[in-house]
């Protein structure tokens, strides 16, 4: 269990899968701010029921870098890499398949397996 005490301008902050979000740029009573740069078009604040564990100089979130809400990312912020994207160009060259939709219970539109 961390301290809120413990968290200090200059840790990284990181997801929980490890992926560096940035840095602190400051700290107050309910929580921190990662600065705006690689990964953040501005600054975005964090609250320290958000925080899962220090390691060191880093923090780490209980959620992913997908699922932080309201984040506006920067631009580029998720390019893929030389690799990925020759992946993802080779799949947009097969056939593609049409999904088929179907409404649950609640009256939702889901696709059929």
């Amino acid at each position: 269990m961390f301290k809120p005490t413990d968290i200090q301008r200059g840790m990284v902050v990181r997801d929980r899968d490890g992926e560096a979000l940035g840095g602190i740029v400051a700290v107050d009573p309910r929580g921190f701010t990662i600065g705006k740069g690689r990964i953040f078009e501005r600054e975005y604040p964090v609250r320290f029921s958000e925080v899962d564990d220090l390691d060191g100089d880093d923090v780490y979130l209980r959620r992913d870098l997908a699922s932080l809400p309201g984040a506006i990312l920067a631009e580029g912020a998720l390019d893929l890499d030389d690799e990925a994207r020759h992946a993802m160009e080779d799949a947009s060259h097969a056939p593609h398949r049409p999904v088929v939709y179907t409404h649950d219970l609640t009256g939702a539109l889901v696709p059929m397996e």
